[in-house]
């Protein structure tokens, strides 16, 4: 069958930062293809490309520019609709189906006609979702579903979709696959982009290969996950080798600094080191606990839910976990963090003192509380800002010394952020210019360069390749090995397991129980809500 879209040898330069240098692929009906790649290795570009956003620099696309805005759709990470409107006036912004004119004008919205539009593609499609349900409820799973139903609703013949199962439940993410699977068979071009490489494997029909902006290979048959990784490790590990042959004579850059006022009493109680980030003898554990939630009960103010008690500890240099399908409390922990949820009952200490009931990030940081929440674009970045400006806006002491800014600190910061979390960019470039995994490099690195006394980090590998997981990982051991307590909100038992050194289980709402990571059929089980002892 013919592509309908087909790119060859694409360039894209912003500034001095060559996103793309030679990226080729073609889109054919009837078939899933992977996209996979590295953070910052030019795929969000290439997206933007592809779907008529920008102009390339160099190469050819076919069809031309305006075409393909009408054929591509794309479904970002996170997809954004107005919380407050019903789903369908969200499904049907700037493509409204109008009333029959008055006097040659089209002025009223044709709601019925709308309605049995995206009703029949919800059939059609099997995506089954409430129309008149307001936006702010759905949950992670509804919002994918809706994006995708709303760019149905415009007729596109491609779907671009940007790490569609990222953040979810095992069970939502195959009501999300299931979904992609019946749009290939509808005769839709899919490009699928994911880190996973075990899912891309498993449901591509075809693969290609980005590397720093090259297309180094594609697949007509999807290879397993083994290889595609080996593929992009062995870059990667080249690409080492160059870069610290070039830095063998420059000094050691300093990843973090010491922390100051809130954070000051972690440092002087704390000062293990976690040689083994699974074991820790009894010995090193402290008297007191960095954070503890004691019989903590979380109430939600707009869906009327309610999760706990919820009780458990976390000692300074230690990494815990707390995991659970997102509506089984995971979100409610999370929206009271932000600043958004209620404490109706319980309390949280912070090496023994009791921290407001009501939270906001401005209340976190003075009690030595970093938090990094899952929609890191929306809450915890300005993405019409530079990557200077989003790198050292939590430095306001540091940067803007008497209300003056300075400009050399604040390259000094930025650079340090930068080469940490090997992000390569410029620190003057808009930070929406780079990609979701880029972006999120920059907070992560952000955030842990402040050497928190408590750092809580909710989806930690969303959207990060496997060596910016690696980085993490690292970056999570050094903070907790300096005295930090780490606490990880995680739904993928893969990532709590590989992180954390204990894992603390909800399920509807209340603790399973609290386990050693090495235990993961019981971990397992109670994620299940199944009985832990197995039998």
């Amino acid at each position: 069958m013919q592509p309908v879209l087909t790119a060859g040898h694409l360039g894209k330069r912003y500034g001095q930062v060559e996103a793309l240098l030679n990226a080729s692929i073609d889109l054919v009906p009837g078939t899933i293809h992977g996209l996979v790649g590295e953070n910052g290795a030019g795929k969000s570009t290439l997206v933007r490309l592809l779907a008529g956003i920008e102009p390339h620099d160099t190469g050819t696309v076919t069809p031309d520019e305006d075409v393909r805005k009408s054929l591509c759709a794309v479904v970002p990470q996170y997809p954004r609709m107005a919380p407050s409107l019903p789903l369908l006036q969200n499904l049907i912004i700037g493509a409204e189906p109008r009333v029959h004119p008055y006097r040659g004008l089209r002025l009223f919205i044709n709601y019925s006609a709308a309605r049995r539009r995206m009703e029949q593609l919800s059939r059609q499609f099997d995506i089954e979702l409430d129309l008149g349900k307001p936006a702010g409820s759905l949950n992670g799973t509804e919002l994918r579903l809706a994006a995708v139903l709303s760019a149905l609703g415009r007729d596109s013949t491609i779907l671009i979709l940007d790490e569609p199962t990222v953040g979810l439940a095992i069970t939502d993410q195959e009501r999300v696959l299931s979904a992609v699977r019946a749009l290939r068979d509808r005769g839709l071009a899919i490009l699928y982009i994911s880190h996973d490489l075990a899912e891309v494997s498993r449901l591509a029909d075809r693969i290609t290969v980005l590397i720093q902006g090259r297309t180094t290979q594609t697949f007509d048959t999807a290879p397993d996950a083994r290889a595609l990784a080996a593929l992009l490790f062995d870059h990667r590990r080249q690409d080492e080798r160059k870069r610290n042959d070039g830095r063998r004579e420059r000094p050691q850059v300093e990843c973090g600094r010491v922390g100051a006022g809130a954070n000051d009493r972690f440092r002087q109680n704390s000062r293990t080191t976690l040689n083994d980030s699974r074991d820790r003898t009894a010995e090193n554990q402290p008297a007191e606990p960095a954070i503890a939630f004691e019989d903590v009960s979380l109430y939600d103010r707009y869906s009327g839910r309610t999760m706990g008690p919820l009780s458990f500890t976390v000692a300074p240099g230690k990494i815990s976990a707390v995991t659970g399908v997102r509506e089984a409390g995971l979100d409610l922990l999370e929206h009271y963090l932000s600043g958004d949820g209620e404490l109706a009952s319980g309390s949280i200490r912070v090496a023994g003192h009791r921290i407001p009931a009501v939270l906001s990030p401005g209340a976190l940081r003075e009690q030595g509380i970093t938090f990094l929440p899952s929609d890191r674009f929306e809450q915890a970045a300005t993405l019409e800002g530079t990557v200077e400006e989003n790198a050292t806006v939590t430095d306001r002491r540091r940067i803007h010394p008497r209300g003056i800014r300075n400009p050399g600190e604040a390259k000094q910061l930025t650079t340090r952020l930068l080469e940490r979390f090997d992000i390569r960019t410029h620190r003057h470039v808009p930070l929406g210019s780079l990609s979701g995994g880029m972006i999120q490099k920059l907070i992560l690195a952000r955030e842990l360069d402040s050497n928190p006394g408590v750092c809580i980090v909710a989806e930690p590998t969303a959207g990060l390749d496997m060596q910016s997981q690696q980085i993490l990982l690292e970056s999570l051991r050094q903070i907790a090995a300096e005295g930090s307590a780490v606490i990880i909100l995680s739904s993928s038992i893969d990532a709590v397991t590989t992180l954390a050194q204990e894992v603390v289980v909800l399920h509807d709402g209340v603790v399973q129980g609290v386990f050693p990571v090495d235990e993961t059929d019981r971990i397992a089980r109670a994620f299940a809500g199944l009985n832990v002892s197995g039998e």
